[in-house]
């Protein structure tokens, strides 16, 4: 790395569109609530679904039998997403994609488990 020129590993999404087609039930909980308290002009990508969503379950009004049922895959998210970070922390692309394959998958199992009353929460 250069004394100006910073090279950096990262991860992003080109189209935030994509996550709201691919998760819907999952944006509709994690927005909800973060359209009240996150901040204003925030993006609305995958490692952001993944990274509230610990939040936005513990704090939805959700009954507890819903909660306690989508906990696991919750925290399988967030375990990802975590050592996906690291990863790139790391300088280790390599498994940053094979995590990123990771989170997307967990987040789909995910939304399969997910009860269709979420997308009443918009």
């Amino acid at each position: 790395m250069g004394r100006i020129l910073q090279i950096r590993v990262s991860a992003w999404t080109y189209d935030e569109d994509e996550v709201l087609q691919a998760w819907p039930k999952l944006c509709a909980l994690v927005w909800s609530q973060l359209d009240q308290w996150g901040p204003a002009g925030m993006k609305r990508g995958v490692t952001e679904l993944a990274g509230y969503l610990p939040d936005a379950l513990r704090f939805s009004d959700l009954p507890d039998d819903v909660k306690r049922a989508l906990l696991p895959g919750v925290k399988k998210v967030a375990a990802i997403l975590e050592d996906m970070r690291k990863a790139l922390a790391d300088w280790d692309p390599r498994r940053a994609n094979a995590l990123s394959d990771a989170l997307e998958e967990a987040l789909f199992e995910l939304e399969k488990e997910a009860p269709r009353e979420l997308l009443e929460l918009k």
